[in-house]
């Protein structure tokens, strides 16, 4: 589909072969070169959003002032300095401004003033918190965030600019787990010329509240100010309460209230974060942080103090106890801030012959790991990319990565040397599975393209659904193929299409003889469905947030899912019953699998531990 953007068309939507629209005559191609495919957003202050695509098929985002701001001269400027900010910039914690210009729709006498730039997949961290019900993120998570946002923060104080508007609302959480700064709407060039107007009592004000110093508020930014909002923001994240409602509500001044109690409410931080958090919000400008590089070295000082141990025993679980359930116990972790991964775990798998583990995680490395002992064999490290996902040929001999980027790689599982790297994709790629004959490589992005691992050629592109597909499995008989998407879908290839969950299908899962399909949403439950008669059978709840991963031991008889909760849950694949809740990740668990003997279970977090399960 192509939309129009006019906003005084009858009819905006057209088919995506015409130049100009049917119903009002205005141009589709804007620039000779976007076209606009869907509406994102029309929620924000002063610009729509829409999702567009140019020639080279690329996904972009197209922000359009609102049509009510057109003739308000500090909107038009706002906007104007929107581009020329994202024009300057190049870090990967913001979006790549591409090209401003304006746009004349038909019968319209004033301009559209237009900006395209980067698309950023994921949500922002207020509607990330909101999905977990506002339940407050781990130490571990918070001082991975500040880093990549204190990175962000010097790049943008390099340039001179001061970005006055940090909050949850913008920043994005892209799913290889890269936070992004978004709207530079109201960011200030910290020149001369504002310091003048700032000695002059003119500099614009700005305030968003619960997060904004008094300075800012008082239209007199500098860069300390974004250290500010940035500390009010994690405050926000750590304890999962806005800061607003964390002031005195009966004596209340927003601009000069101190956040004293907020501590009592993030109980599980240690006293040298929130030590950091507090000089960040600090009412007076001279107890700041004098700069970015300040920062980062007290996170650098955090960080060694959550050294997790590289490999601990645990104890049996006590109230494992009855013959009917089997006896799981966790033999090691693998993983800590020096020797493992220093990421989040995004994918795991297990050779055929059960001997070798490999993780892939947002630290940019891939790691080989002997799962009898735990010892670390060698590290693959990608070049300014993050694999997203893991399969391994059914001979054992060739690791397949998928990337964040779109690329497919192809490396010797025994050398860790790349043999073939696969034309890209447009998107990031979140699966991949291959036939049980080893001669065909399914891949899931915006679309699924199917590999012919003879030549390595592409074969054909399935458009089957309308989102990007997050998981795919394949049939024991390599006859069918399910997955599962962003549109709350799951759809058995050339059969049928499953519905049922309310948000995104993140896990699909097959049955070792092929007769039920298990998938795993963001709703938080699991649903089993009968392959034959594609029904569903029964729906499991029981964790508090989304369901990430689901897994089916080879003797088809049990079910694993791993959760936002940071909880791995063991069912009767039969009855739908709870066995069990295995615990000890301290952040969502984002991997499972089986080892082929069914006697291990491993999980992935994005702890960045992996823990190993011996099953008896």
């Amino acid at each position: 589909m192509s939309l129009c953007i006019n906003p005084n068309c009858q009819n905006t939507d057209n088919p995506n072969n015409l130049l100009r629209c049917q119903s009002c005559g205005s141009e589709l191609l804007l620039e000779g070169r976007y076209r606009v495919t869907r509406l994102l957003s029309d929620k924000g202050g002063y610009g729509d959003i829409y999702e567009v695509r140019d020639r080279s098929s690329i996904l972009k985002v197209l922000k359009v002032l609102k049509e009510e701001k057109k003739n308000d001269a500090k909107a038009v400027e706002q906007f104007q300095r929107e581009a020329e900010v994202l024009s300057k910039l190049n870090h990967p914690g913001i979006p790549q401004g591409e090209e401003s210009f304006t746009f004349f729709p038909t019968n319209i006498q004033q301009p559209m003033h237009c900006l395209v730039m980067e698309k950023i997949e994921g949500e922002n961290l207020h509607e990330w918190l909101q999905k977990r019900d506002s339940r407050p993120i781990s130490e571990k998570l918070a001082v991975d965030w500040l880093i990549q946002l204190v990175n962000t923060l010097d790049e943008v104080h390099k340039q001179q600019l001061i970005h006055r508007d940090i909050k949850p609302s913008n920043i994005m959480l892209k799913p290889n787990g890269q936070l992004v700064l978004i709207d530079f709407g109201i960011a200030r060039v910290n020149s001369e010329t504002y310091e003048q107007k700032k000695l002059a009592g003119q500099g614009t004000r700005a305030v968003s509240d619960g997060y904004s110093p008094l300075e800012q508020a008082t239209g007199s930014a500098i860069p300390q100010s974004d250290f500010f909002a940035l500390g009010r923001t994690f405050v926000h994240l750590i304890t999962g309460i806005h800061p607003f409602d964390l002031c005195d509500q009966y004596n209340h001044d927003i601009y000069t209230d101190e956040l004293k109690d907020w501590r009592q409410k993030a109980s599980k931080i240690s006293a040298s974060l929130a030590d950091l958090i507090d000089k960040l919000m600090a009412r007076p400008i001279n107890k700041r942080p004098a700069d970015t590089q300040v920062i980062l070295q007290n996170l650098a000082e955090i960080s060694e103090t959550l050294c997790p141990p590289k490999l601990y025993q645990s104890k049996s679980y006590n109230q494992i106890s009855t013959i009917n359930k089997p006896r799981i116990f966790l033999e090691y972790t693998l993983g800590s801030w020096y020797s493992g991964h220093s990421g989040w775990i995004n994918s795991i798998a297990i050779s055929p012959d059960g001997q070798t583990l490999i993780s892939a995680s947002n630290d940019m490395t891939i790691k080989v790991w002997n799962l009898k002992n735990g010892n670390e064999i060698f590290t693959i490290t990608l070049v300014q990319d993050i694999a997203k996902c893991l399969v391994i040929s059914p001979d054992g001999h060739t690791l397949f990565s998928g990337s964040s980027k779109g690329i497919i790689q192809a490396w010797n599982i025994t050398t860790g040397e790349e043999i073939h790297t696969f034309a890209e994709n447009s998107y990031q790629v979140f699966a991949l599975v291959i036939s049980p004959d080893g001669q065909t490589l399914f891949s899931s992005s915006s679309d699924i393209k199917v590999w012919n691992l003879n030549n390595n050629e592409l074969v054909r592109t399935l458009n089957i659904h309308s989102g990007p597909v997050f998981t795919i499995a394949i049939s024991p008989d390599g006859k069918t193929l399910v997955s599962g998407s962003e549109n709350k879908s799951i759809k058995i290839w050339s059969i049928c299409t499953l519905t049922g969950h309310l948000h995104a299908v993140n896990s699909v899962a097959i049955s070792p003889d092929g007769n039920t399909v298990v998938s795993g949403s963001n709703d938080r439950t699991i649903k089993i469905w009968n392959m034959n008669s594609k029904e569903e059978n029964f729906t499991l709840t029981g964790h508090l947030d989304a369901v990430n991963s689901v897994a089916i031991s080879p003797d088809g008889q049990a079910l694993v899912s791993g959760s936002s909760d940071e909880k791995i849950k063991l069912w009767n694949l039969s009855t739908g019953e709870e066995i069990y809740t295995l615990t000890g990740h301290s952040d969502a668990v984002t991997s499972l699998v089986f080892s082929p003997d069914g006697q291990t279970l491993v999980s992935g977090s994005r702890d960045s531990t992996i823990k190993v399960w011996r099953i008896q």
